[in-house]
């Protein structure tokens, strides 16, 4: 029975796509000459932000990270976007009184940016930022943080990404998982990190939900 969904966040609930991707060219242009190819953006997708500037500049990453939050600050508002329906999605997850976390590899600033750009911080129950735990997704440690927090048990807790770590992590902690529809992931990778279901739309989250949770009872 299927009664708290956690979320990641950046290109999940929030679309940060192409305000990721502007960034992490500007970056490489500037500091390696070069914008990055789409199997190096595919591969820094879901990455913390040291790795990803890591990957620019492994000596100067630490420069090339202020930077990058300076511009991301700067431009966040006017490029970031809900995904179709995912704001009405969690307002009525919450409504029927179904728990509702994040889990993000993002810093604790950058998702209160989201939730405030998106007004959708009240209906919050938990989030987990990277700033929170030791080791990001893959890793399952902020999922199984996250259900302690939310006292929930493994077997009553969907996870919903739109990366191959958050697929993993959700596998590692060992609950229900799903992949968004409008993940960048490969046809062969979706087949090969096999989640438990392909969301196409926010509406078929809640069906897929409401079904699993009727042929339980």
């Amino acid at each position: 029975m299927i009664a708290t969904v956690i979320f990641d966040f950046d290109g999940t609930i929030i679309n940060t796509n192409d305000l990721i991707k502007e960034g992490l060219n500007l970056i490489a242009n500037k500091h390696r000459g070069c914008p990055l190819t789409p199997m190096e953006l595919e591969i820094l997708t879901g990455k913390t932000l040291e790795a990803q500037m890591a990957y620019i500049d492994a000596i100067h990453f630490d420069g090339l990270i202020e930077e990058f939050k300076r511009w991301y600050g700067h431009n966040h508002d006017t490029m970031a976007r809900p995904f179709p329906g995912m704001v009405h999605l969690i307002r009525v997850l919450n409504e029927l009184g179904y728990k509702i976390g994040i889990v993000t590899n993002n810093s604790r600033i950058a998702l209160d940016m989201g939730l405030k750009l998106l007004g959708i911080d009240q209906w919050i129950d938990c989030s987990i930022t990277r700033d929170d735990v030791k080791e990001t997704k893959p890793s399952p440690e902020g999922i199984l943080k996250a259900l302690s927090t939310l006292g929930v048990d493994i077997d009553e807790v969907l996870f919903i990404g739109d990366t191959a770590h958050d697929i993993l992590a959700a596998k590692a902690a060992n609950v229900n998982n799903a992949l968004v529809g409008w993940s960048h992931l490969s046809p062969e990778m979706r087949e090969q990190l096999g989640p438990d279901h392909i969301f196409e739309s926010a509406e078929n989250v809640l069906d897929i939900i409401i079904e699993t949770n009727c042929e339980v009872a």
